[in-house]
Protein backbone atom coordinates (compact mmCIF):
# COMPACT_ATOMS: atom_id res chain seq x y z
CA UNK A 1 0.00 0.00 0.00
CA UNK A 2 1.19 3.57 -0.68
CA UNK A 3 2.35 5.79 2.17
CA UNK A 4 -0.34 7.88 3.89
CA UNK A 5 0.57 11.06 5.77
CA UNK A 6 -0.18 10.95 9.50
CA UNK A 7 -2.60 13.34 11.14
CA UNK A 8 0.40 14.69 13.08
CA UNK A 9 2.19 15.60 9.86
CA UNK A 10 -0.88 17.25 8.38
CA UNK A 11 -1.39 19.35 11.49
CA UNK A 12 2.18 20.61 11.78
CA UNK A 13 2.44 21.36 8.06
CA UNK A 14 -0.75 23.44 8.20
CA UNK A 15 0.66 25.42 11.12
CA UNK A 16 4.01 25.96 9.42
CA UNK A 17 2.18 27.24 6.35
CA UNK A 18 0.27 29.69 8.56
CA UNK A 19 3.50 30.89 10.18
CA UNK A 20 4.94 31.42 6.68
CA UNK A 21 1.93 33.53 5.68
CA UNK A 22 2.43 35.75 8.71
CA UNK A 23 6.10 36.20 7.86
CA UNK A 24 5.19 37.27 4.33
CA UNK A 25 2.82 39.87 5.74
CA UNK A 26 5.53 41.10 8.10
CA UNK A 27 7.91 41.47 5.15
CA UNK A 28 5.71 43.97 3.29
CA UNK A 29 6.81 47.53 2.65
CA UNK A 30 5.77 49.88 5.39
CA UNK A 31 6.03 47.40 8.26
CA UNK A 32 8.21 48.92 11.02
CA UNK A 33 11.55 47.10 11.43
CA UNK A 34 10.90 46.37 15.11
CA UNK A 35 7.63 44.59 14.24
CA UNK A 36 9.39 42.61 11.52
CA UNK A 37 12.04 41.52 14.03
CA UNK A 38 9.29 40.50 16.44
CA UNK A 39 7.60 38.45 13.72
CA UNK A 40 10.88 36.71 12.90
CA UNK A 41 11.53 35.81 16.54
CA UNK A 42 7.96 34.62 17.10
CA UNK A 43 8.07 32.49 13.95
CA UNK A 44 11.24 30.71 15.03
CA UNK A 45 9.96 29.93 18.52
CA UNK A 46 6.52 28.87 17.30
CA UNK A 47 7.83 26.69 14.49
CA UNK A 48 10.30 24.89 16.72
CA UNK A 49 7.53 24.29 19.26
CA UNK A 50 5.30 22.88 16.52
CA UNK A 51 7.99 20.37 15.57
CA UNK A 52 8.28 19.35 19.23
CA UNK A 53 4.50 18.86 19.36
CA UNK A 54 4.65 16.82 16.17
CA UNK A 55 7.36 14.56 17.57
CA UNK A 56 5.39 13.81 20.72
CA UNK A 57 2.07 13.46 18.91
CA UNK A 58 3.25 11.05 16.20
CA UNK A 59 4.91 8.81 18.80
CA UNK A 60 1.72 8.84 20.88
CA UNK A 61 -0.31 7.79 17.83
CA UNK A 62 2.19 5.05 17.04
CA UNK A 63 2.01 3.77 20.63
CA UNK A 64 -1.78 3.60 20.28
CA UNK A 65 -1.41 1.76 16.97
CA UNK A 66 0.91 -0.83 18.48
CA UNK A 67 -1.22 -1.20 21.61
CA UNK A 68 -4.39 -1.77 19.61
CA UNK A 69 -3.01 -3.45 16.50
CA UNK A 70 -0.84 -6.12 18.13
CA UNK A 71 -1.85 -8.98 20.40
CA UNK A 72 1.39 -10.11 22.01
CA UNK A 73 4.55 -8.30 23.07
CA UNK A 74 6.57 -10.64 20.88
CA UNK A 75 5.03 -8.85 17.88
CA UNK A 76 6.60 -5.53 18.85
CA UNK A 77 9.86 -4.43 17.25
CA UNK A 78 12.54 -6.11 19.38
CA UNK A 79 14.31 -2.88 20.33
CA UNK A 80 11.05 -1.19 21.34
CA UNK A 81 10.08 -4.19 23.42
CA UNK A 82 13.47 -4.11 25.14
CA UNK A 83 13.08 -0.39 25.84
CA UNK A 84 9.60 -0.87 27.29
CA UNK A 85 10.82 -3.67 29.55
CA UNK A 86 13.60 -1.42 30.84
CA UNK A 87 11.21 1.53 31.25
CA UNK A 88 8.06 -0.07 32.68
CA UNK A 89 9.84 -2.56 34.95
CA UNK A 90 12.36 0.07 36.12
CA UNK A 91 15.48 -1.87 35.24
CA UNK A 92 17.54 1.23 35.99
CA UNK A 93 16.42 1.07 39.60
CA UNK A 94 17.05 -2.66 39.69
CA UNK A 95 20.60 -2.23 38.39
CA UNK A 96 21.19 0.53 40.96
CA UNK A 97 20.15 -1.80 43.78
CA UNK A 98 22.27 -4.61 42.39
CA UNK A 99 25.30 -2.37 41.99
CA UNK A 100 24.96 -0.85 45.45
CA UNK A 101 24.89 -4.31 47.03
CA UNK A 102 21.87 -3.39 49.16
CA UNK A 103 21.24 -7.05 49.75
CA UNK A 104 19.46 -9.95 48.18
CA UNK A 105 16.06 -9.21 49.82
CA UNK A 106 15.81 -5.79 48.14
CA UNK A 107 16.70 -7.28 44.78
CA UNK A 108 14.18 -10.11 45.15
CA UNK A 109 11.50 -7.66 46.29
CA UNK A 110 11.99 -5.81 43.03
CA UNK A 111 11.68 -9.01 40.98
CA UNK A 112 8.53 -9.99 42.90
CA UNK A 113 7.07 -6.62 41.99
CA UNK A 114 7.50 -7.44 38.32
CA UNK A 115 5.13 -10.40 38.66
CA UNK A 116 2.37 -8.10 39.94
CA UNK A 117 2.94 -5.47 37.27
CA UNK A 118 0.60 -5.44 34.25
CA UNK A 119 3.73 -4.87 32.19
CA UNK A 120 4.98 -8.34 33.14
CA UNK A 121 3.31 -9.30 29.85
CA UNK A 122 6.28 -7.69 28.09
CA UNK A 123 8.37 -10.63 29.28
CA UNK A 124 5.85 -13.32 28.33
CA UNK A 125 5.21 -14.15 24.70
CA UNK A 126 1.87 -15.81 25.51
CA UNK A 127 0.27 -12.92 27.43
CA UNK A 128 -1.65 -10.11 25.78
CA UNK A 129 0.28 -6.90 25.25
CA UNK A 130 -0.46 -4.27 27.91
CA UNK A 131 -1.25 -0.85 26.36
CA UNK A 132 1.42 1.85 26.55
CA UNK A 133 1.59 5.47 25.45
CA UNK A 134 3.90 7.83 23.63
CA UNK A 135 5.58 9.09 26.79
CA UNK A 136 6.69 5.53 27.47
CA UNK A 137 8.69 5.84 24.26
CA UNK A 138 10.08 9.37 24.39
CA UNK A 139 10.16 9.96 28.16
CA UNK A 140 12.12 13.15 28.86
CA UNK A 141 13.46 13.38 25.31
CA UNK A 142 10.65 14.96 23.31
CA UNK A 143 12.53 18.22 22.70
CA UNK A 144 13.61 17.95 19.04
CA UNK A 145 17.37 18.15 19.40
CA UNK A 146 19.48 15.91 17.20
CA UNK A 147 20.59 13.78 20.16
CA UNK A 148 17.02 13.32 21.40
CA UNK A 149 15.67 12.38 17.99
CA UNK A 150 18.41 9.82 17.43
CA UNK A 151 17.95 8.40 20.94
CA UNK A 152 14.19 8.00 20.61
CA UNK A 153 14.22 6.61 17.08
CA UNK A 154 16.79 4.03 18.15
CA UNK A 155 14.47 3.08 21.02
CA UNK A 156 11.78 2.04 18.56
CA UNK A 157 14.22 0.12 16.38
CA UNK A 158 15.50 2.55 13.75
CA UNK A 159 19.21 1.84 14.01
CA UNK A 160 20.56 4.70 11.88
CA UNK A 161 18.13 7.62 12.32
CA UNK A 162 20.27 10.21 10.54
CA UNK A 163 20.92 7.94 7.56
CA UNK A 164 17.26 6.92 7.37
CA UNK A 165 15.84 10.45 7.44
CA UNK A 166 18.45 11.94 5.13
CA UNK A 167 18.05 9.03 2.73
CA UNK A 168 14.29 9.56 2.49
CA UNK A 169 14.65 13.32 2.03
CA UNK A 170 17.66 12.97 -0.26
CA UNK A 171 19.32 15.81 1.65
CA UNK A 172 20.61 16.49 5.15
CA UNK A 173 17.33 17.31 6.92
CA UNK A 174 18.93 16.60 10.29
CA UNK A 175 21.28 19.53 9.79
CA UNK A 176 18.37 21.66 8.59
CA UNK A 177 16.53 21.01 11.85
CA UNK A 178 19.69 21.72 13.79
CA UNK A 179 20.08 25.11 12.11
CA UNK A 180 16.59 26.12 13.25
CA UNK A 181 17.42 24.94 16.76
CA UNK A 182 20.57 27.06 16.66
CA UNK A 183 18.49 30.15 15.76
CA UNK A 184 16.12 29.42 18.61
CA UNK A 185 19.03 29.08 21.05
CA UNK A 186 20.59 32.32 19.80
CA UNK A 187 17.28 34.13 20.33
CA UNK A 188 16.91 32.74 23.82
CA UNK A 189 20.32 34.17 24.74
CA UNK A 190 20.37 37.49 22.87
CA UNK A 191 16.69 38.22 22.04
CA UNK A 192 17.67 39.31 18.53
CA UNK A 193 19.05 37.89 15.28
CA UNK A 194 20.94 40.61 13.40
CA UNK A 195 21.09 39.92 9.68
CA UNK A 196 18.30 37.32 9.63
CA UNK A 197 15.47 38.31 7.29
CA UNK A 198 11.89 37.17 6.89
CA UNK A 199 12.97 35.45 3.69
CA UNK A 200 15.63 33.51 5.60
CA UNK A 201 13.07 32.28 8.12
CA UNK A 202 10.54 31.44 5.40
CA UNK A 203 13.20 29.16 3.95
CA UNK A 204 13.60 27.60 7.40
CA UNK A 205 9.86 26.83 7.44
CA UNK A 206 10.34 24.91 4.22
CA UNK A 207 13.28 23.07 5.79
CA UNK A 208 11.15 22.06 8.78
CA UNK A 209 8.44 20.74 6.50
CA UNK A 210 11.05 18.62 4.72
CA UNK A 211 12.23 17.25 8.07
CA UNK A 212 8.67 16.45 9.19
CA UNK A 213 7.91 14.71 5.89
CA UNK A 214 11.04 12.55 6.18
CA UNK A 215 10.30 11.70 9.81
CA UNK A 216 6.71 10.73 9.00
CA UNK A 217 7.75 8.51 6.12
CA UNK A 218 10.50 6.87 8.18
CA UNK A 219 8.06 6.08 10.97
CA UNK A 220 5.48 4.75 8.51
CA UNK A 221 8.07 2.44 6.96
CA UNK A 222 9.15 1.19 10.38
CA UNK A 223 5.64 0.67 11.74
CA UNK A 224 4.68 -1.26 8.60
CA UNK A 225 7.19 -3.97 9.53
CA UNK A 226 4.87 -4.92 12.41
CA UNK A 227 1.43 -3.59 11.46
CA UNK A 228 -0.70 -3.51 8.30
CA UNK A 229 -1.33 -0.31 6.38
CA UNK A 230 -4.98 -0.33 7.54
CA UNK A 231 -3.95 0.09 11.19
CA UNK A 232 -1.69 3.04 10.33
CA UNK A 233 -4.46 4.57 8.26
CA UNK A 234 -7.06 4.13 11.01
CA UNK A 235 -5.09 4.96 14.15
CA UNK A 236 -2.29 7.27 12.97
CA UNK A 237 -3.84 9.20 10.08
Amino acid sequence: MPYAASASRKQVEARLVEITKRLRRADRNGVPPELREYAIAAAIFLAHAEVENFFGDILTRIAIAYSNGLTYSSELPKRLRAHLVAEKLNLQGFVAKFSSKTGEPAILDTVEGWFASPYHSLLNNSQRLCPFDGKDIYGDYVYPSIKNIERVLRRIGIGDPRGKLNGIAKRDVISLLESVGDLRTALAHSASLPGVSCRDVIDKMSDLRAFVAAMDRALYSHVRTSLPHAVWKTLVC
